[in-house]
């Protein structure tokens, strides 16, 4: 009983792991900002949230990921630049792979 209560905290999305994430791409690139958004809940722990990443200096969206916010996994995503998400995928390993390319991208333009 344990470990399936275990397994279940672990597969809850951490809201202040995601926070930091955000937080930390848009200060690795300075021109994004990040929205999110409730798309549905039903009041029965299924929540459906959209975070989404805006380039200021154009006002267009670079990034818009669906994921269920119980779960942290991917429903639907893509960032511009990197190829559409797998639905298998955690929020938190996309977050980073978009950290990583965003800062692989600004070390590119500076050199």
């Amino acid at each position: 009983m344990a470990n399936i209560l275990q397994m279940f905290i672990l597969r809850v999305m951490d809201e202040i792991t995601l926070v930091n994430l955000l937080n930390k791409i848009c200060e690795t690139n300075d021109d994004l900002t990040w929205k999110l958004n409730c798309q549905y809940d039903d009041g029965l722990n299924h929540s459906i949230m959209q975070v989404s990443f805006v380039r200021l200096s154009t006002k267009s969206e670079v990034t818009n990921i669906s994921f269920q916010m119980e779960t942290g996994k991917i429903l639907n995503g893509r960032h511009t630049g990197m190829v559409t998400f797998n639905k298998s995928m955690l929020l938190t390993d996309v977050l980073l792979d978009i950290l990583i390319y965003e800062t692989n991208k600004l070390s590119i333009s500076q050199n």
